[in-house]
C-alpha cells in the first residue's frame, strides 16, 4: 500500500474512533438548551398596526385557541 491509502484508512479509523468515544461517553442523545422559562406574548397584526387579532377560547377539546376576528385599535 502506498502512504496515500495507508492516511486516508487511518483518518477513516480516527474518526470511527471518535464517534464511538462521543456516542458512549455518557449520553447518546446531548440536553437541549433551546430557552429559558420565559413567557414571550405575540400580537398578529395588519402592517399599519391599527388592526390586531384576538383569541378566543372554544371548547373543541383541551387547550385549543380559537382566533377571532381583527379588531381596530
Amino acid at each position: 500500500m502506498d502512504r496515500y491509502n495507508k492516511f486516508i484508512l487511518t483518518t477513516i479509523a480516527v474518526g470511527i474512533i471518535g464517534i464511538n468515544y462521543h456516542l458512549f461517553n455518557g449520553d447518546i442523545i446531548s440536553e437541549a438548551n433551546a430557552s429559558g422559562h420565559e413567557i414571550h406574548k405575540i400580537a398578529i397584526c395588519n402592517e399599519s398596526g391599527s388592526r390586531c387579532a384576538s383569541v378566543g377560547k372554544q371548547s373543541l377539546g383541551s387547550g385549543s385557541v380559537n382566533v377571532l376576528a381583527m379588531k381596530k385599535f
